[in-house]
Parts: structure tokens; C-alpha cells; sequence
């Protein structure tokens, strides 16, 4: 009962990350799977791609919620959406092929470090003194396509949304608009994703219990119940909480999850 209790509170503080950093429920999600899975089935093999994929399909309903909130906000740029999501959908499939061939200790490092090195980034966005310095514009339709396909397999191998709010912000979307815009390209990714690693783990061995291919069906339906009441809080934190504590709290929580992934 205990322990249903504490994945419950878990869902709801991640799905609410999620609403706020457009994807960053991730953050929590990930690691609080695999640290169950890895306390109830320590036998079992691929821990962090069930991890990933189990998080992943949990927040395909409340992204959905969070999505129209956002349109509601309007902080969604479609024109990014329609040319950034193609080449993330397809960067995200070419990463589950990856991920399904690194062992599950790999992914938990590249998970951690990933993490960090994105703290790294976006603590040192906040000791710039300029606001100008802030934005970067970049035409360059290699950098925009090439670095989202890679955007979307990186997102995938980490479990991790929250790098694809990074990228709209360097290419010049606010960090409000670039949280709106995350949350609608992470979770049309997603579906494919989650349809991917269902399929392609039908035929795997040594599966946590209550897996249906590399999705663990026990805990998805812990995780996904009080996502949408989550999102909904975070989508309207997103949009009254200040530009500058929002990328504090963001910062703070990237490195506070990294440093506990490193050291599991």
C-alpha cells in the first residue's frame, strides 16, 4: 500500500514537471520507475528501457491535456511545430533501434550524465548578464533539421524531454513558447516511441514482471492516474510563473536528479 502511495505521489509531482517544462516529467519519471522495477525484479534484464518506455506511454494522456492548455495559453508555435517535428519523430524511432541495443546499465549513465550536462547549460544561460545573449536566431536549415533528428534520438536513448525546450530556445523562441511548442513535439514522438519498443521487445527474455514487450503494464497504470489533474496544474504554472524562476527551479531539479541517477 506504502509503496503504491509514493508512486502515486511521484506520478502527480512528475505530470505537474511535465505541464511546467513541456516534457520535463521525464526527469522524475525515469528514474523513479527504473529505482522500483530495480527493488521489486533486481533479476530482470533491460530495467532502463522499461523505465523509459513504461514513462514515455504514461504521459501520453496528460500531454495530450497539457497540449490543448498550452494552445489555450498560447504558447505554442505551430510554424516550429510543423517543420522541428518530422525530423524529431524520425531522430526518436532511429533512437529506439539504439536504445534497445544498450545495456540497461549504459542508458542509466547516459540518462544521469545527459542530465547534468543539461543543468550545466542551462545554469550558465542564467549568469549571462544579457538578455540578448539569450536568444540566438539560426537560420541554418542543417542546424535546424540535423539537430532535430539528433534532438529526437538523444531525447529517446535519455528518457529525457526537457533537451527539446533548449533547442527552441536557441533558436529564438522565449522560454514560455518553447515549453508549448516542447509539449506538443514530445508527445507526437511518443506515440511512435511507445509503439516502437512495445513491438519490438514482444520476444524478449528476462523481463520485468508485468511487461508487455519493454512497457510494464502494473506500473503504467499507477503513473498514468493522477497525470491529468498534474498537467493541468503545470500548464498554468507554466503560464503565470516568472521566465527567470522558472529556469532556476528547471536548473535545480536537472541537477538534484542527475547526481541521484550517477550515484544509484
Amino acid at each position: 500500500m506504502i509503496f503504491s502511495i509514493l508512486i502515486l505521489i511521484t506520478a502527480f509531482l512528475g505530470s505537474i514537471l511535465a505541464g511546467i517544462f513541456g516534457g520535463g516529467g521525464g526527469i522524475i519519471f525515469t528514474p523513479a520507475i527504473f529505482l522500483f522495477l530495480s527493488y521489486k525484479d533486481p533479476a530482470a534484464s533491460y530495467l532502463m528501457q522499461t523505465s523509459i518506455t513504461t514513462m514515455i506511454t504514461s504521459m501520453l494522456l496528460s500531454g495530450l491535456v497539457a497540449s490543448f492548455k498550452q494552445h489555450h495559453y498560447q504558447q505554442i508555435d505551430w510554424k516550429t511545430v510543423r517543420w522541428s517535428a518530422p525530423p524529431i519523430i524520425a531522430g526518436a524511432i532511429f533512437g529506439c533501434f539504439i536504445m534497445i541495443l544498450i545495456p540497461s546499465r549504459i542508458l542509466t549513465y547516459f540518462f544521469a550524465v545527459a542530465t547534468l550536462l543539461l543543468a550545466l547549460k542551462s545554469g550558465l544561460k542564467l549568469y549571462s548578464t544579457s538578455s540578448q545573449q539569450l536568444i540566438h536566431k539560426t537560420t541554418s536549415w542543417y542546424f535546424r533539421y540535423f539537430g532535430s533528428f539528433l534532438l529526437g534520438v538523444i531525447c529517446t536513448v535519455s528518457g529525457s524531454a526537457s533537451f527539446v525546450v533548449q533547442f527552441y530556445e536557441h533558436i529564438g523562441l522565449k522560454i514560455k513558447l518553447a515549453i508549448g511548442t516542447t509539449t506538443v513535439s514530445v508527445w507526437l514522438y511518443s506515440i511512435f516511441v511507445v509503439v516502437i519498443m512495445i513491438i519490438s521487445g514482444l520476444n524478449q527474455n528476462d523481463l520485468p514482471s508485468g511487461n508487455i514487450g519493454y512497457l510494464n503494464y502494473q506500473y503504467l497504470l499507477l503513473f498514468m492516474s493522477p497525470t491529468i489533474p498534474g498537467a493541468i496544474i503545470g500548464a498554468k504554472l507554466s503560464n503565470y510563473l516568472p521566465d527567470r524562476k522558472l529556469k532556476i527551479a528547471f536548473t535545480f531539479l536537472l541537477l538534484a536528479i542527475g547526481i541521484s541517477m550517477l550515484y544509484s
